[in-house]
Formats: C-alpha cells, structure tokens, sequence
C-alpha cells in the first residue's frame, strides 16, 4: 500500500495511490483520474482509462495560445478517464458561465484541493480528502477516495453540502471514459439496466449518429436504427465513423447498480457499481441511470477532431452512471422531471449534506466463459460474483460500501 504526491507538469499535481493490484493517479486540476491500471494475466500493466490526444499540459487552458481550439473550456482542457460531474452534466446555463460551469458542470473544470491523505489503521486502506467550493452558488463538495488492501476497487465518496439558504436542485453523474489499450473491437459490454432511451437529435453537438433519437427500446442487443433495423450495442466494433448515447434505468428495486466492459482477448474486466435504489440510505444521492455514450469516431468538432468538420480523432467508450436527464445541462434541472419513471435530478435542501457512493473495479478473471458475458450479479461478503449459467467470476469488493462509509463518517467528524 503506497500513497504519495507527484508533480506532473509545471502547476501541475496529482496523488497516486497504489494498493499492488490497481494503481490510480487522481490529477487535482478537475479531479481527473488519469490512471485505473491493472495487471493482465500476463503480467502487463494496462490504463483501463482513455487520455485524449487533446488533452493539454499546460498551467491552464487560457495560458495556452491555441486555447479556441479546446472552445476556451477548462473541462476539454483537461479531460481524461474518470471524473464527477456536478451540478450539470451539460451545457452551461449561459456563455458567460460556459468557462468555469461548462460540459460536465463546475467540478470537472475547477481544482479540487487536497486537504489531508493517509492510511486507514481500521481497515489498512488509504485514502485522499479533496474538496471543491463554489463560492458564488455556495455549495461544497468533498471527495474522499480509498484503496482497500487486497481489492481491485477504486472506492469514491462525495460529500456535499448546500450551504445556501434555498434548496439546491442539480444533477450528479460519473464519467467513466475507457479507451486503449484495454478497449478495442470485440469487447462486451453488460449493465443492470432493462429499460433503455436514445439521446434526442441534437443532444451532442458535432456528432454523426447512428441510432432513432429519442427513441425507447428494452434490450440494447437490438437497438433502432435510423435508418429501419436494429444493431447490437453490447458488442463493441472497429471506428465506424458514429457518435450515439443512450441512457438505460437501473431497475427500483436493486439493491447493486452496475455496469461493466470485458475483453475477452486480454481477459480482463472494468466493473463499476453503486448502492442501488433499495440499498439507498436516508442522506444518499441515488444514482438512477447508467450511462452509455459510444465515441466510435463521430465527432466532428474540435478538440475531437483536428478542425471544424473534420475526421474524428477518438475512439473510447464512456460506461459512467448518474441522476441526469441525458447531456441537458441546465436546461433539464427541473425538480418534477422523470424518464423512464425516475427523476433527473436530486435536491439538496438549504444547509443539507447528501452522500454519492461509487466505484470502480478493474482486473483479470480466471474463467475464459466469462469472456461471452455473464447474465446476473450476486452480492455476498467477499465480494461479488458475476455469474453465467455453471460459469462465474469472482471480484474481491466491499459490495455494500461499509469500509468507505466509516471512513468518511470518522474524517468528517475528526475535524
């Protein structure tokens, strides 16, 4: 187990912390985790997450004389893999905000101070406290993140607290976005979700898409197509020139939301999970949908392409999870709006803290069967089993959070 600080470029920092299965390098600039790593069966360590070629090393976007083409944005500046979007996750609500509030919200754009980080003598984790303030709309958040001895699990508590004298109404989501060299052709993809909306037209802009918008359907092995047809989203393919998001309900009455990305060449799996609605304690942010938005080469605009109009440079996938009304922003904060039968934002009372529980898994498994999918996930002490039919496979994990919860309960009340 190791924790430690590490100075990327100049203004530039990061922690990594390190439990020997997974590694995680967590950038303070927009709390941008720039490293999941994992050991493959061979013994080659991998990112499960993707780095954009666009993505800028520099002090800030505005000190950077090419800063048009990232659209003046310090989320594009600095986007990588995965990250917490709050209270947006969108467009901003005008131009002027566009800088500070833009994309993914204010979270992702802002620097996320590190207050404290250490080792856990109760349950020999270590951990890191950050925390990101706005001042002006006077809400805090404080992130605690934890590695668990012998877990291949990220662990990510965010505590936030409205500090104004009106209710706060928001959204929340993770961004979770994977790429090379873990994703390639031939991966499957699984989630919790039964139920299942494409993005409405236009709702990316830039993008050339592939599927009916707006359109309902329950099994995404056969997605609508725009053109008549149905297509297959759980099999990811080669670039195919397309850009399409779709958003799927984690079902009432679960007690595990989940979400998952296998390769069955490299035989390694990316699992992220979260308390579903039935395990959601009376301060907890639900997390309502997963998430899927499909980078297969269907952006068209810079920094995702070269130039305006030009060839897409990315290909990745974003299996992240939330409470939003797709990519809406502020546009969609309406504290009556559901889909699919669940709302699309969490309020926060004035002088209310709530609690968004999330993590993420990444690792080999042992059974090549696995690599085909698997059709259910059992809960159980050890961890969770991921099972298809006399197949299964098995993630050491703290299913339930209970590591975390103490954790974060006894550095919140420490102070």
């Amino acid at each position: 187990m190791d924790i430690r600080r590490l100075r990327l470029w100049e203004s530039r920092n990061a922690t990594v912390l390190n439990n020997d299965l997974v590694r995680v390098v967590l950038e303070d600039q927009g709390g941008m985790e720039l490293e999941f790593s994992s050991l493959t069966p061979s013994g080659v360590r991998i990112n499960a997450n993707f780095l954009p070629d666009f993505r800028g090393t520099g002090t800030s976007v505005y000190s950077d004389e090419n800063r048009e083409f990232w659209k003046s944005s310090p989320h594009l500046y600095h986007k990588a893999g995965s990250y917490f979007c709050f209270p947006n996750f969108g467009p901003a609500p005008t131009q002027e905000l566009a800088s500070l509030q833009g994309y993914g919200g204010f979270t992702p754009s802002a620097y996320w101070m590190v207050e404290r980080y250490g080792t856990d003598p109760e349950f020999g984790g270590i951990w890191l406290m950050s925390t990101v303030r706005n001042r002006k709309e006077k809400w805090q958040v404080r992130k605690v993140d934890m590695l668990l001895p012998n877990q291949p699990v990220h662990y990510t508590a965010c505590v936030i607290t409205n500090t104004n004298d009106t209710d706060l109404v928001v959204t929340a989501a993770w961004n979770n976005e994977i790429g090379s060299p873990f994703l390639e052709a031939g991966c499957v993809l699984n989630s919790c979700a039964q139920s299942w909306v494409t993005a409405p037209k236009g709702e990316l802009y830039g993008s050339v898409s592939r599927l009916a918008p707006d359109t309902q359907f329950d099994d995404w092995k056969k997605a609508p197509l725009q053109g008549g047809g149905t297509n297959d989203l759980t099999e990811v393919p080669y670039p195919i020139g397309k850009t399409d998001y779709i958003l799927g309900l984690v079902p009432r009455s679960s007690n595990l939301g989940w979400t998952s990305v296998i390769n069955p060449r490299q035989q390694m799996i990316y699992f992220t999970f979260f308390p579903g609605p039935n395990a959601l304690g009376p301060d907890d942010i639900p997390v309502n949908f997963n998430n899927f938005l499909f980078e297969y080469g269907g952006r068209t605009e810079t920094p995702w392409s070269l130039y305006a109009g030009g060839m897409s440079q990315q290909y990745s996938l974003n299996c992240g999870s939330g409470t939003n009304r797709f990519y809406g922003g502020y546009k969609a904060l309406n504290p009556l709006d559901t889909l699919l039968g669940a709302n699309t934002t969490v309020t926060i009372k004035a002088g209310e803290t709530k609690t968004l529980y999330y993590a993420k898994a990444f690792c080999p498994y042992d059974n090549a069967r696995i690599g085909g999918n698997f059709y259910s996930v059992e809960q159980v002490v050890e961890g969770l089993v991921l099972k298809r039919t006399k197949s299964w496979a098995f993630i050491p994990a703290d299913s339930i959070f209970h590591s975390l919860k103490q954790l974060t309960k006894r550095l919140l009340t420490s102070e």
